[in-house]
């Protein structure tokens, strides 16, 4: 799960589960990965190809809100 999150002018993403901070760039791994899970896809490793693959898993995810 996500949280966003404002620092001074600045977006961007919280993830929760390690408290990393994402910057709203498009070229960063990380943010790719949160805009997927947005999507309401998610990662899973599938055993029989031995390789991780997206899978839509909802209709969309939705990230807690920034701090006021």
């Amino acid at each position: 799960m996500y949280k966003l999150t404002k620092f001074d002018r600045f977006e961007s993403v919280i993830r929760l589960v390690d408290n990393a901070g994402i910057p709203c760039d498009s070229s960063n791994i990380d943010y790719q990965v949160y805009l997927k899970w947005l999507d309401g896809y998610e990662q899973q490793y599938n055993q029989e190809l031995q390789k991780v693959e997206w899978v839509k898993t909802s209709n969309g995810n939705t990230p807690l809100p920034a701090d006021e």
